[in-house]
C-alpha cells in the first residue's frame, strides 16, 4: 500500500474519531440539560467574601434578596425554572454589594458568591450627612450592624466639585493606608473651603496642611524627617500648624 493511501485512511479515522467524539459530546450536553430541569433545589449556599472583616450583610440578608422576601422562595423549586440572573440582580442593588455571582450544579445545589464594596474612609460634611466612600470612590450608606474605624474626611465635602475632592481623598487615604507608621498615626482628614487637606494626628490633634495632592510621597517624606529629627529636643505641641503646602519646605506655626 503506497505511503501516500495509508495517510489519506489516518486522516479519515482520525476525522471519524473527532466525529464520534463530538457526538458523544452532544448527546452528554442533551443527557445533562434533560435531568437538570427534573433536579430541585433542596440547598442553598452563600458565600460572602470578606464576611467577617466587613460586615454589612450577613447570610439573612442574601437570602431575602435571594428569596425576593419571601415572594418566590428558592428552595423546592426546580433548577429549570430558577432566574439565576434575576437574583445577581436583586442582591446587586443592596449598596453594599459590589458583585453577586449565582450558579446551581446537578447536586441541587444553588452557590452565591457575594462581594461587598470596601469603604476606606467615613465623612462628616458640613451639611451634616455621613456616609463611607468605598475603594472605588462610591457612596456606602452608614449601616446600623457594623461601624468599621477608618480614616474621618471633614469640612467642605457638600459643594460642586465634590468628586475631584473624593479622588484626591482617596489619593492621600491609598497613600496613607501603604504605610503602618501613617496609618497609625493620621486620624483625619479636613477639606478647607479653599481646597487644602488637612490632617489630625491621633496621638495629638495638631495641624498638618498638605494643601493639594501633588507630591504626596516628598511632603510625608519631609515631615517623616521633620519628626524624628527636629523634634528630638523640641515638644511638638508647641506647634499649632506643620504647613508642608510648598515645595521642599516645612514652615511651623507655633501655638
Amino acid at each position: 500500500m503506497k505511503k501516500e493511501t495509508k495517510r489519506k485512511i489516518v486522516l479519515g479515522l482520525k476525522m471519524l474519531l473527532m466525529l464520534v467524539l463530538l457526538v458523544l459530546f452532544t448527546a452528554l450536553v442533551i443527557y445533562a440539560r434533560k435531568q437538570e430541569q427534573n433536579i430541585i433545589c433542596h440547598e442553598i449556599d452563600v458565600h460572602i467574601k470578606n464576611g467577617n472583616e466587613w460586615k454589612f450583610l450577613n447570610e439573612q440578608d442574601i437570602l431575602a434578596f435571594i428569596n425576593n422576601n419571601g415572594h418566590n422562595i428558592v428552595i423546592n423549586q426546580a433548577l429549570k425554572d430558577i432566574q439565576l440572573r434575576d437574583i445577581e440582580e436583586r442582591i446587586e442593588k443592596s449598596q453594599y454589594v459590589e458583585k453577586a455571582d449565582v450558579y446551581a450544579n446537578l447536586d441541587g445545589k444553588v452557590r452565591v458568591d457575594v462581594s461587598q464594596k470596601i469603604p476606606v474612609y467615613r465623612v462628616f460634611n458640613t451639611a451634616g450627612v455621613s456616609y463611607y466612600v468605598s475603594e472605588n470612590g462610591e457612596s456606602i450608606p452608614i449601616s446600623s450592624k457594623f461601624t468599621p474605624r477608618l480614616i474621618v474626611a471633614t469640612g467642605n465635602l457638600s459643594s460642586q466639585g465634590v468628586e475631584s475632592i473624593h479622588s484626591d481623598l482617596l489619593s492621600i487615604v491609598r497613600f496613607i493606608q501603604g504605610d503602618d507608621f501613617w496609618e497609625a498615626m493620621i486620624g483625619q482628614i479636613e477639606v478647607e473651603e479653599n481646597g487644602d487637606f488637612i490632617l489630625y494626628t491621633k496621638i495629638d490633634e495638631h495641624r498638618i496642611n498638605l494643601g493639594n495632592t501633588e507630591r504626596l510621597e516628598q511632603k510625608f517624606r519631609l515631615l517623616q524627617i521633620f519628626y524624628g529629627e527636629a523634634l528630638k529636643n523640641v515638644n511638638w505641641k508647641l506647634y499649632k500648624e506643620i504647613n508642608l503646602k510648598y515645595k521642599g519646605q516645612i514652615i511651623c506655626i507655633k501655638n
